[in-house]
């Protein structure tokens, strides 16, 4: 049967957090059909991030001390937030949003629901690991977050609130170390962190390909690559159908799971969901020497990088850079990616071998991604604006929308960020 002859779900976007909406929505014994623009699964966002399964870094970044972060950003203070493009209408409607929800009452919410995703996710990966036969090749055992200045380490450590401290332990220098030698590479300037057991690693966009080859040869997944979606076709508050270059495809629902473009995507339907791009940088650099390399993933909460290594790999990232969808690669963010790496794991890894690549991350203002049921739309749903948490919150952000299409009660709840135009 072609796809023009069925009626299928519609999933768009082939990313982690499609290739996870049409595997959950398959596995309730739904007809799906995953169309991308690009010629392959994973090509934009889910393509070289960091693979690391942060569920201690589940937090909303809009808070009480968002404001002055924001501020040195615009001045070119910060080390980990840059405004390089000018300012658009869409950058200060996401902005005043932004700066809406950084009450500490909105960022105890906001930082509830993903948490919420985030230890759900986690819940079900080694599961799913299993099922797409990845089980071998994640890192479950955990993840760490170290500090090179004392005393934001201890302003940090006492900034812990009693449910952080559940799965969270604090390690001095030696302990780090000792659980994970390659530490020893950074130097004295080590002087402690947090061990998260919830967190892990994996190589997110071989994890989405398989994923979507399993629910293709299992699970009766179809795949329709390089083909830009043009229209809907509506009746009323129906979509019918939609439309790819020069025909339609008849659908029964349609999921828009495009990240960064879901915006544009939904905007001819009236719908424009506040999802902007925010920049991230990632280098990847084969490993030469496993020993010297580090075995946990982690984040350098001073430097502000993430680092993990799999598939015999070291990948680092790190930045949030608001160029609007500019996706060049500037060569002080690839110098600086370079320098961090063979300074501290110069010895594990080949320096020729550097990939370098950049990501735009659909971020939403409250933290929490888009999740349900258009409200115009009787059988058009979003599952979008994860941010830098994309591959940690996937799994349960699929399952749970998978759950509330076949009309049944999610495990999770209001876990969606909100929205007037949200049913």
């Amino acid at each position: 049967m072609t796809a023009s002859e069925s009626r299928p779900i519609i999933v768009i976007g082939a990313g982690i957090v499609g290739a996870m909406t049409a595997f959950y929505l398959a596995k309730r014994g739904l007809e799906v059909l995953v169309i991308d623009a690009a010629s392959r699964p994973a090509e934009v966002t889910s393509h070289a991030n960091a693979g690391i399964i942060a569920v201690g870094h589940a937090k909303s970044w809009a808070g009480p001390g968002a404001p002055l972060q924001i501020l040195q950003a615009l001045t070119g203070r910060s080390a980990s937030v840059v405004v390089t493009g000018r300012p658009d209408t869409a950058l200060m409607r996401w902005g005043l949003s932004f700066m809406m929800n950084c009450t500490t009452r909105a960022a105890v919410r906001n930082t509830g629901k993903l948490q919420a995703l985030s230890r759900r996710s986690r819940e079900l990966l080694p599961g799913v690991a299993e099922e797409v036969g990845l089980g071998d090749q994640m890192q479950l055992e955990a993840g760490l977050y170290i500090f090179q200045d004392h005393r934001q380490f201890d302003e940090y450590l006492h900034s812990l609130s009693s449910d952080d401290r559940k799965t969270l332990a604090p390690l001095d220098r030696e302990e780090l170390i000792s659980l994970d030698p390659a530490l020893a590479g950074i130097g004295h300037g080590l002087v402690g962190g947090l061990k998260s057991t919830l967190d892990a690693a994996g190589d997110c966009r071989l994890f989405t390909c398989r994923a979507l080859d399993h629910a293709g040869s299992r699970l009766g997944v179809r795949t329709l690559f390089g083909q830009k979606i043009t229209g809907f076709g509506v009746d009323g508050q129906t979509v019918h159908a939609v439309r790819v270059q020069n025909r339609e495809i008849p659908c029964t629902a349609v999921v828009v799971a495009a990240g960064v473009e879901s915006t544009d995507l939904l905007r001819p339907l009236g719908v424009s969901p506040n999802i902007y791009p925010v920049k991230g940088y990632s280098g990847t650099w084969q490993i030469t020497d496993p020993a010297a390399a580090p075995r946990l993933p982690y984040i350098d909460e001073t430097n502000l990088l993430a680092v993990a290594t799999y598939g015999g790999k070291l990948r680092a990232t790190f930045l949030a850079e608001f160029a609007g969808k500019d996706r060049s690669l500037a060569p002080e963010r690839t110098t600086h990616l370079q320098d961090y790496v063979c300074r501290h794991f110069g010895s594990a890894i080949d320096p020729k071998s550097a990939e370098f690549w950049t990501g735009l991350r659909p971020s939403t203002p409250e933290g929490p991604p888009y999740l349900g049921r258009v409200r115009k739309v009787q059988n058009l749903w979003i599952n979008s604006g994860h941010g830098q948490l994309g591959w940690t919150m996937a799994l349960a952000s699929a399952e749970y929308l998978a759950a509330q299409i076949s009309n049944d009660t999610p495990l999770l709840n209001e876990v969606s960020a909100k929205a007037a135009w949200l049913a």
